[in-house]
C-alpha cells in the first residue's frame, strides 16, 4: 500500500498502532486543528517529514497537540510500514482526509470532525453511495435478527450499501 507523504503523516499522527508506546494519537478534532493551522500557513502534512518538525511547527500552539506528543507519533514509521504491508496482503485499505477518494460528504457534513482515517475492504467507490449501518447487541433476539435481515435486504434492493463493523 503506497501512501503519499501527506497520507503517511496523517496515519502516523492519528492511528492506533500496535507497539505504539504510551503516546495517544491525535483525535479527529485535534487533527482538525493541526491541519487547519498547516493550511493557514501554506503547509501540508507531508512537510512534517521534511527537515525538523520543530521548525516546521514553529508558531503552532495548542494545549493538547504539542511537539512532545507529535514527535514520537511521527517516529512510528517502522510500525506503520509493517502494518500497512500486512493490511495490503489481507486485502484491506486505509484512506486519509488528504486522499482524493475520501468521501466528500463526510467533509461537507462533519468538517474538521470528519475521521482522519477510514479503513476498509472491498470497493472504495461504495463510500460514495447511500449506506445504512446497523448497531446493536451482540446477543440479539431472533426476532431482532430477522428484522435486521429484512431491513438489510430491503435497503440493498433499493441500491443502498450496508455497512458493518464485522462483529458477529
Amino acid at each position: 500500500m503506497d501512501l503519499r507523504p501527506d497520507d503517511h503523516v496523517i496515519l502516523l499522527l492519528t492511528a492506533h498502532l500496535p507497539g505504539g508506546g504510551n503516546v495517544q494519537p491525535l483525535a479527529a478534532g485535534e487533527w482538525g486543528r493541526l491541519s487547519a493551522w498547516l493550511q493557514r500557513n501554506g503547509l501540508r502534512p507531508g512537510d512534517l517529514f521534511v527537515g525538523d518538525p520543530k521548525k516546521t511547527l514553529a508558531g503552532f500552539q495548542d494545549k493538547t497537540v504539542t511537539l512532545e506528543r507529535i514527535q514520537p507519533l511521527l517516529d512510528r514509521g517502522f510500525q506503520s510500514g509493517l502494518l500497512l504491508e500486512k493490511w495490503q496482503r489481507a486485502g484491506l485499505w486505509v484512506i486519509t482526509r488528504a486522499s482524493h477518494d475520501y468521501p466528500q460528504r463526510l467533509v461537507d457534513k462533519l468538517a474538521d470532525q470528519s475521521p482522519p482515517l477510514l479503513y476498509g475492504a472491498g470497493d472504495r467507490k461504495k463510500l460514495e453511495t447511500k449506506a445504512l449501518a446497523g448497531v446493536g447487541s451482540r446477543n440479539a433476539a431472533e426476532d431482532d435478527l430477522r428484522f435486521a435481515r429484512q431491513l438489510g435486504h430491503a435497503a440493498a434492493s433499493q441500491g443502498w450499501s450496508i455497512v458493518s463493523g464485522g462483529a458477529r
